[in-house]
């Protein structure tokens, strides 16, 4: 899924991921109706994420799928 945040920026699922993983982002809440994510960020600014289909991107806009990236093992 690609979200777009109420800053104006696109990010993939696996973008979200890695930021709540490294802690730069938290989870703030979830709209299980909607989709839509609240998440604080690193300067404790709460953003919505709100999903966006890809058929609906703006043009040039391209955002990597987390089941796009291969996982290598170590």
């Amino acid at each position: 899924m690609i979200y777009q945040s109420s800053t104006g920026e696109y990010y993939s699922g696996l973008d979200i991921w890695m930021r709540f993983e490294s802690g730069l982002w938290e989870p703030h809440d979830w709209s299980k109706a909607t989709g839509q994510e609240w998440v604080q960020t690193e300067v404790g600014d709460v953003i919505t994420l709100t999903p966006v289909p890809e058929s609906e991107l703006p043009e040039g806009v391209s955002v990597t799928e987390a089941e796009d990236v291969e996982f290598l093992g170590e």
